[in-house]
């Protein structure tokens, strides 16, 4: 989306897992200096401040400094940061660069586990998918640990590098619906990076969402539908892995139209024997 003018930037509070715009509380060496500045803020907030904000306010310890929630309609993001730790990060890796890449768009090289896809003309080819890698079995079974995922079943994994010497990026998009589903999950490993989101029904407004190092990000309700994400050139730092997962849509689950290639994708994709797709 081409933005004239003005943009007005939201931030997504990590502690929180809301959006809201930035209002530092000024540093205050004296501790009721701090107090009446802390005060002035929360009654600035009035009804529109962001509720766990407003609750640490009153127990004196704010998880965060944001004090008003974005007058936008943005939901269905959740991250966990520290999903794996630095020794499960190196040893993802290894794997993953012990396989060649393909050249993607926009100075991309990927992997691909699942699927060959017209999304067009709505085909699928199984042939040369054998499963997702050994390697990401255990990513699998920890996501099945959080409640919100515990029914998370990935039948694709799409590994993408950013270098920032290539200029690597990806434009505002959104992801397929019709093969796949609600949730799409991505690992962040290598460096951080940022998330943005852009809406034709809110011009002018950028979301960022921070995607700390090893940090897990669910994307999935109005993020996944009714906003683009991108990743801009200038939020890539030297290299970056995302490791994504995607789930089927209600088309080939239980009961859909599809049901059968969807319990055949499902099949193949955990035995976790696969290997990538199209690699030279």
């Amino acid at each position: 989306m081409q933005v004239t003018g003005t943009v007005s930037v939201c931030d997504f509070c990590l502690e929180c897992q809301r959006v809201c715009t930035t209002n530092l509380i000024p540093h205050v060496q004296n501790s009721t200096d701090y107090a009446i500045a802390r005060k002035e803020n929360y009654d600035s907030v009035g009804t529109n401040g962001c509720l766990e904000t407003r609750r640490n306010f009153e127990s004196g310890s704010a998880p965060c400094d944001h004090m008003y929630q974005a007058p936008v309609d943005f939901s269905g993001i959740f991250v966990i940061k520290n999903f794996v730790t630095g020794e499960e990060e190196r040893a993802l890796c290894d794997a993953i660069y012990g396989t060649g890449f393909v050249n993607s768009q926009s100075g991309r090289r990927k992997q691909d586990y699942g699927p060959k896809v017209n999304f067009k003309r709505k085909k699928l080819k199984f042939a040369a998918f054998t499963g997702l890698p050994s390697y990401s079995q255990f990513l699998y079974e920890r996501m099945k640990e959080q409640k919100r995922l515990a029914d998370f079943e990935p039948v694709e994994l799409c590994n993408l590098e950013y270098c920032s010497d290539r200029g690597a990026h990806i434009d505002p998009h959104f992801d397929d619906s019709w093969l796949w589903g609600e949730r799409l999950i991505t690992l962040n490993l290598l460096s951080s990076s940022t998330l943005t989101f852009t809406s034709d029904k809110h011009p002018g407004v950028e979301v960022r969402v921070p995607l700390p190092r090893r940090s897990l990000i669910v994307v999935q309700g109005a993020a996944r539908h009714q906003w683009k994400h991108s990743i801009s050139r200038d939020d890539i730092t030297g290299r970056r892995m995302a490791m994504t997962f995607r789930e089927l849509s209600n088309e080939f689950r239980l009961g859909g139209s599809r049901e059968r290639d969807g319990e055949e994708l499902l099949k193949l994709a955990l035995t976790f024997q696969g290997c990538a797709v199209e690699v030279p």
